[in-house]
């Protein structure tokens, strides 16, 4: 028959004793139970930081459905910020507690390390690359908060005994992921409702305004098509500041835009924006419209149409990833007019000559 006092998990009973007289085998030093309990506040602390990342990435997934893919997408990345620079202080409240690090853990979780780290740069891509897939940035985000997080926890030696009645919380326990998930999506539609993304505002003066901050925020690409300006001032210096400053600029216009405007033709030439003429046989379909970043769809407003069409007084902003296709479409659809359409002169000796 085996000694079971050989087994550590095993109480061994001296057969002289009375087991209503044995030692109290659960004392703990009252100054290690404190310790421990500051260390395990310290780290729920830490992942309450932790959720509080998770929380902005729903939001800002809330956000890209709702109204603005580019709002969403900038929300996510401050949610991976907060949730990385949280996690690197949880691993190491838990390194200085500890005093080690399982490096067995750490070869055999690397694999989680490497996938978050391709996951973030897919994010990257989404955001700082002129492409109309924004969702990808969402769909890596997605995958980095898990990949990143289990990781880290992976790699942490376990956390010292509790007291009866203690507890832990960890961003992924059930109760952590309905808190990101309900809070999220709250902050995310409050946001949202509060964007100009994703619906008809303003004609005007107002619309104009908001076509200048549409272009004061692009970073890659301005795509717009024109049938004729009004008021165009403001437009015009956005659109002249952009090109400056390395954001490509291209302008599509009909062939009778600028024959009672010169000005405006001379005011794009001489920022060197390039300028085309529609062909004669555009389709009857075709409406004024911009593409900023490749993202960000803005039609309408009387002032960009050649004829006062009802549904196109207001000025449309559309840039919700639920319509990230019809984007596409029509980014699509500038470039094959572009392609197809005849370039001006843009040498210093045509600027104020008649337009063609």
């Amino acid at each position: 028959m085996a000694d079971l006092s050989l087994h550590p998990d095993s109480e061994h009973i001296p057969p002289t004793l009375d087991p209503h007289t044995q030692p109290d085998t659960e004392f703990q030093d009252p100054e290690v139970v404190y310790r421990n309990e500051q260390f395990v506040m310290t780290q729920m602390g830490v992942s309450f930081a932790m959720i509080l990342g998770m929380t902005f990435g729903m939001a800002g997934l809330t956000i890209a459905f709702m109204s603005d893919q580019v709002k969403g997408l900038e929300a996510v990345g401050w949610g991976m910020a907060i949730f990385t620079f949280s996690s690197m202080i949880h691993l190491l409240v838990s390194r200085i507690w500890c005093g080690r690090t399982d490096n067995q853990a750490i070869a055999r979780n690397g694999y989680l390390f490497v996938l978050s780290l391709l996951a973030a740069s897919f994010y990257l891509y989404a955001l700082f690359s002129d492409t109309v897939y924004v969702f990808i940035g969402f769909i890596a985000a997605n995958l980095y908060f898990p990949l990143f997080g289990r990781f880290i926890l992976s790699i942490e030696p376990p956390t010292p005994p509790l007291r009866q009645g203690g507890f832990n919380i960890t961003p992924f326990s059930r109760v952590a992921l309905s808190a990101i998930v309900l809070v999220g999506i709250i902050i995310g539609m409050g946001v949202g409702m509060s964007s100009s993304g994703s619906q008809s505002t303003g004609r005007g003066l107002f619309a104009r305004k908001i076509v200048v901050r549409k272009i004061d925020h692009s970073r890659k690409s301005i795509h717009m098509i024109v049938f004729r300006f009004i008021k165009p001032y403001r437009i015009l210096q956005a659109l002249a500041e952009k090109e400056r400053s390395g954001v490509r600029v291209e302008v599509l216009a009909k062939s009778g835009t600028f024959k009672n405007d010169p000005a405006s033709l001379d005011t794009l030439r001489a920022a060197g924006i390039p300028v085309r003429i529609l062909p004669s046989d555009t389709p009857k379909w075709l409406r004024p419209y911009s593409i900023i970043d490749s993202r960000i769809l803005l039609q309408g407003s009387k002032g960009w149409a050649d004829t006062p069409i009802p549904f196109q007084k207001q000025l449309s902003v559309q840039s919700s990833m639920l319509l990230f296709e019809r984007i596409r479409r029509m980014d699509y659809n500038f470039r094959v007019f572009w392609e197809h359409s005849r370039p001006l002169d843009l040498s210093p000796a045509r600027i104020g000559r008649s337009v063609p």
